[in-house]
């Protein structure tokens, strides 16, 4: 059992709508605000990380461009003066100068000889360290600038021969004659490096990390990672494309600020990039999402608590005026709702200074006046309608007493059998079928539909039906029933609705039938055999249209068993609940399937068809069908 729902009132419907609205409008508010200072605080955090990372950068770049020039002044000087005394002192001047240079080596391997000396600071005392092998002459510190001829910046690498520490040197190749016979290299610790990666901070728990130029991370917080992964090999153990990317942007010695999430390790971070100018080497800067936002999270919170608390007030102050607005209304429903009429004749309505209470209050009377005419009003109408019903009910019996009765069989010839289906959309339709003998020697049937609908289309009906009978015994010819026909409709039509027609006579004793389509839907004929013929073609326009109608016919000879099929558009345009028509494939399709075809049979195999494709909710129009069967009894 359905439980009716109970109407809401006026309060409840006013606020809950204004629920909806203010909702509608914090999440707007929330989502836009939230978004605009999310791309505000984000620009910020680039610009924050951008200077921190800079700074660094600056700071390494100082100690790496210092060798730099140290190192093209040393080379100077070994060119210009070969006295190793002079070059012991410089050296050892140098080292005492720039502590972050930790040693000092040049390499020569050429055909007549290959040594090394390296030169350090142990304390107060200036050593000396020379090579015991020639190892150093296939180190990339060595090989490549003498290959390249061009200046060079190693990976960190184990100084076994000097400081016994993992250094990081910069190597200038030594010219003699055009050639390069040596090296020059310059040497700072890791540990300078790794302590001022250390000490950068960036935001709360924050941190850097120094990458080479070709993605090893050579300086970590984790030592794990230091001098044992590149950046690629992080991207292909966390199956991460935007790391992989990254690490290709770095080694292009590009810089950009990006958001890592759900990758693994780290987590939900923000990094900035930018490469050290003098060696291609990159500071990678990194903090977590959280902190990076946090001051957006802090305020969206007091915002969302603002927003709600302005809410609350709001829709208390909704419901305060409502319900003191509503009052009034509510007394008079209370009083509607214990009176038996519906409207108590002692209902008012309570002083208000609403102006539509105000106006409810000044039409109430006026209101149970007019229903009280409405009401006596009513009475007549229905009367009348009821009256009208009557009518239109004797109307409908008096057309289905136009066509022929099916069960009065032993009127008909005995070479023919009908049967006739007419079922109206309404109590009374447009739609006609008829069959009777004109004389000793003819047989006449037909089918007609007027255009329209309701009790017009069935008077027009009438005056066709009555046409026919009076003068189809006279005229005997089917098309020139229809001209007369015409031209009484033309005449004796004000209402202009025209009427489609199949109008046939069949000679009883040779089996010829001369029929003339004007306008209507094609006749079948269906042969003992079971095969089916189908004549489409019409023989004028539909009936009440044209003043000088010229119609034709046409003869078919019938053969003992033929069905004719007739029927109106009720049956080929009738609609199924996907708007596909019924049709005449269908029709045929239905024809096809008869096994001992009976006129009745087949009418009634069509109707069963039809109702079990359509729609009923959509038939708009009538059906009708007329079955008549030849038998050659001669």
């Amino acid at each position: 059992m359905k439980t009716e729902t109970k109407p809401r009132t006026i309060a409840f419907q006013i606020i809950s709508f204004m629920f909806v609205v203010l909702v509608a409008l914090f999440i707007i508010s929330i989502l836009t605000t939230g978004r605009l200072m999310h791309s505000v605080m984000e620009s910020n955090a680039r610009e924050s990380f951008g200077n921190i990372t800079k700074i660094n950068v600056q700071t390494i770049d100082q100690t790496l461009s210092k060798m730099v020039i140290l190192g093209r002044d040393l080379e100077l000087l070994i060119k210009d003066n070969n006295h190793e005394t002079d070059l012991n002192l410089h050296i050892r001047q140098l080292l005492t100068d720039n502590p972050e240079i930790v040693s000092v080596c040049i390499a020569y391997a050429n055909k007549s000889h290959t040594f090394s000396n390296t030169y350090l600071l142990q304390g107060a005392n200036f050593l000396i360290n020379p090579s015991i092998s020639d190892d150093f002459s296939y180190k990339d510190w060595f090989l490549l600038p003498k290959l390249t001829e061009k200046p060079y910046w190693s990976d960190p690498w184990f100084d076994s021969d000097g400081t016994g520490t993992i250094v990081c040197s910069y190597s200038i190749p030594l010219f003699i004659k055009g050639n390069v016979e040596g090296v020059l290299r310059l040497d700072t610790s890791m540990e300078n490096l790794r302590q001022i990666v250390s000490s950068v901070r960036v935001k709360k728990t924050g941190y850097a990390f120094l990458i080479s130029n070709n993605g090893t991370i050579v300086a970590h917080p984790q030592d794990s990672l230091a001098m044992n992964y590149t950046i690629f090999d992080l991207a292909e153990q966390l199956n991460s494309p935007k790391i992989r990317s990254i690490g290709k942007s770095i080694v292009n010695r590009k810089s950009d600020f990006v958001h890592l999430n759900k990758i693994g390790i780290p987590a939900n971070v923000w990094m900035f990039y930018q490469p050290v100018p003098t060696n291609s080497w990159s500071l990678a800067t990194v903090a977590p999402d959280r902190e990076v936002f946090a001051d957006l999270y802090n305020l969206m919170f007091i915002y969302i608590g603002w927003v709600l608390l302005a809410f609350l007030i709001i829709a208390i102050a909704i419901w305060y005026r409502t319900r003191t607005i509503n009052q009034p209304l509510e007394r008079l429903i209370q009083s509607i709702e214990k009176s038996q009429s519906g409207v108590p004749a002692t209902a008012t309505l309570p002083d208000s200074d609403t102006y539509e209470i105000q106006v409810l209050n000044t039409n109430f009377y006026r209101l149970k006046n007019s229903l009280k005419k409405y009401a006596e009003s009513l009475q007549e109408v229905t009367a009348e309608k009821d009256q009208i019903m009557d009518e239109v009910t004797f109307a409908s019996e008096v057309q289905l007493n136009l066509i022929p009765n099916n069960q009065k069989s032993f009127t008909l010839p005995p070479n023919i059998s009908a049967y006739g289906i007419l079922e109206p959309a309404g109590l009374v339709g447009g739609d006609l079928y008829d069959y009777f003998s004109v004389d000793d020697e003819h047989f006449l049937f037909g089918i007609a539909d007027v255009v329209g609908k309701g009790v017009a289309a069935a008077l027009t009906m009438t005056m066709v039906s009555t046409l026919l009978r009076t003068y189809a015994p006279q005229l005997k010819q089917p098309e020139k029933i229809l001209t007369y026909m015409n031209k009484f409709l033309i005449e004796n039509n004000p209402d202009y609705r025209f009427v489609t027609m199949l109008l046939g006579i069949i000679d009883l004793k040779t089996g010829t039938c001369t029929f003339s389509n004007a306008g209507h839907t094609p006749l079948f004929l269906l042969s003992e055999d079971g095969k089916i013929t189908k004549y489409a073609q019409t023989h004028s326009t539909a009936l009440g249209i044209l003043e000088n109608l010229n119609a034709s016919s046409e003869t078919i000879q019938l053969k003992s068993g033929d069905e004719i099929v007739l029927c109106t558009d009720g049956i080929t345009e009738a609609v199924n609940q996907e708007d596909k028509l019924f049709g005449t494939d269908r029709l045929e399709k239905v024809l096809k399937n008869l096994k001992y075809p009976e006129p009745e049979s087949t009418a009634q195999a069509i109707l069963d068809a039809v109702k079990s494709f359509a729609d009923p909710e959509r038939q708009t129009d009538d059906i009708t069908i007329l079955v008549v069967k030849y038998m050659n009894v001669s």
